[in-house]
């Protein structure tokens, strides 16, 4: 009960020492070259959010940490930019995610083995409007990028598109990829992509599997037909060797993954979905080497949204929302789910809102059932 205490208290200091009138980066120094002042050149931002989350799932006897209270992915962000001549400047970014109850040793309130910290991107390269940006580190993935992000929408998502549903999305390309040249430069209404995902140390997942991603590449282009419609298109290959520790089997796979996603933003509207298929990809669950992953699946995703603004300083907005996926194999698992739910978003002043979900899910694995999600977050 004492830590617990603690706990809370230390959470809500935190949250007291940071200014509660900004909902946006905080500008810590601001860039305005002046002649013979290297420091001049530097714009220096921080940023983030804190997640506090609950999570219930109906009729199969919950027993999980989630239902009492979790952290929901806190993080914080440290972006610069300094310019160096022309239009080029050099950037970096860090993204740190904090598991605070874990941090506080807040028992039954985080997964056993979590980490206090987790590095969620690094990475640095240079940015030019004529040349377009390059950068390399753990950054989010093309597919994400162009693909991902239009649906990831809501909070008990991305269940049905690859980032996210991999081996690990830090290591197959798919999500926050690790050790990524990524390139982006803007041609008329298109947005173009472009990244190669260098050999990186092995991945244990555990079951003597060892998974080693020997290379790979990105593409992918997000169309802006109009002011509020966009339409993105992207594919990843990795190559990556799969290997049992305990009796030396080894096979090389192919992974592929395809996706194409539209977002419409028309007014207070928000509508958004997308597809994706995926080769050698999704895993069958199993510890053999020869049949890891599965051949072919597939997924969908929608989200649909209308903001109501509210003449109001405590509460600035109402949004309601429907949203869903599907996630079929084709081969190697016999395994289908379907989401379909209804949520709200209630913005509050300062940088505070508040989520209430209910997703209703059909799935051939039975230990799954309808989850109730309720998250209070606060953005600076």
């Amino acid at each position: 009960m004492k830590m617990r205490a603690f706990s809370l208290c230390a959470v809500a200091a935190l949250m007291a020492g940071l200014p509660l009138a900004s909902q946006a980066e905080i500008t810590l120094l601001k860039q305005d070259p002046k002649a013979g002042d290297p420091l001049s050149r530097l714009d220096f931002k921080v940023g983030g959010s804190i997640r506090a989350q609950t999570q219930s799932m109906t009729g199969v006897g919950d027993k999980s940490y989630k239902r009492d209270g979790y952290d929901g992915g806190s993080r914080f962000r440290f972006t610069a930019n300094y310019y160096l001549f022309d239009d080029v400047s050099w950037v970096g970014y860090y993204e740190l995610g904090v598991n605070f109850p874990a941090w506080f040793g807040w028992d039954g309130h985080y997964a056993d083995g979590a980490h206090n910290t987790t590095r969620r991107q690094l990475y640095t390269g240079f940015t030019s409007k004529t040349w377009g940006t390059l950068t390399f580190g753990q950054q989010n993935s093309v597919f994400y990028d162009v693909v991902g992000v239009k649906t990831d929408q809501w909070n008990y998502d991305m269940l049905a598109q690859a980032p996210g549903n991999g081996i690990n999305g830090d290591y197959d390309g798919s999500y926050r990829s690790r050790k990524m040249l990524k390139y982006k430069n803007t041609y008329g209404a298109a947005d173009v992509y472009a990244s190669y995902l260098f050999e990186d140390t092995n991945y244990l997942p555990g079951k003597g599997i060892r998974y080693k991603r020997d290379g790979g590449g990105s593409l992918g282009v997000d169309y802006h037909i109009t002011k509020d419609l966009t339409w993105g298109t992207a594919w990843n290959y990795t190559r990556a060797d799969v290997r049992n520790r305990d009796n030396s089997d080894n096979k090389t796979y192919n992974q592929n993954i395809y996706g194409t996603a539209l977002s419409w933003t028309p007014g207070n509207w928000t509508l958004s979905g997308g597809v994706g298929y995926y080769q050698n990809f999704l895993l069958t669950k199993t510890s053999q080497v020869h049949n890891y992953f599965a051949d072919d699946a597939w997924g969908v995703e929608y989200y649909a949204a209308y903001k109501f603004p509210l003449a109001n300083p405590v509460l600035t907005y109402i949004q309601p929302y429907a949203m869903g996926d599907r996630l079929e194999y084709v081969n190697g698992r016999n395994y289908q789910r379907i989401d379909n739910g209804l949520g709200v978003k209630l913005g509050f002043g300062y940088g505070f809102s508040f989520y209430y979900e209910h997703v209703f899910t059909s799935s051939t694995d039975k230990s799954l059932g309808d989850v109730n999600l309720l998250r209070l977050r606060y953005d600076f």
